[in-house]
């Protein structure tokens, strides 16, 4: 794999300052996604609950509903995945990136529910973890060093 340029670097850095711009009104400030001051504490802490839910009443809560959650929370921490390795001045691997995602998911969710502009859900962390490792395996498909042959 070709050494990465320090232009390459800032580029990335950029993104990610720019990506975590967005998350953060997309999280905090929108409301288009219901996020305001009023909504209260509220909070689910059993896995797969709300995705379950949403699931089995999708004909009450609708299709849209189901995707924003499942596949938006997904979506919404790919990039961050993506982008760490492009910024770390050390190696980054899948565990690390599921960790990192994790711990940025567990701060946006306790800030939701600390502000009352969200809800803290269990299930958001799970799949949150889940878009940053998928943004991970994009990066190591388009990045990563191909195994030597034997």
């Amino acid at each position: 794999m070709k050494k990465r340029t320090e232009t390459g670097r800032t580029v990335a850095i950029l993104a990610l300052l720019a990506y975590l711009l967005l998350l953060s009104y997309l999280l905090f400030f929108s409301s288009t996604y219901g996020r305001t001051a009023e909504m209260g504490i509220r909070y689910n802490l059993t896995p797969f609950l709300e995705i379950r839910r949403g699931l089995e009443h999708v004909d009450t809560v609708g299709y849209r509903y189901v995707i924003v959650n499942i596949l938006g929370n997904i979506a919404a921490f790919m990039p961050f995945g993506f982008l760490l390795p492009l910024v770390s001045e050390r190696k980054v691997h899948v565990i690390k990136a599921g960790a990192a995602t994790f711990l940025l998911s567990l701060a946006a969710e306790t800030i939701q529910l600390l502000s009352r502009t969200g809800a803290f859900d269990v299930d958001d962390l799970i799949l949150n973890t889940v878009g940053g490792v998928c943004g991970y395996i994009g990066y190591a498909v388009l990045f990563g060093r191909r195994r030597k042959k034997k």
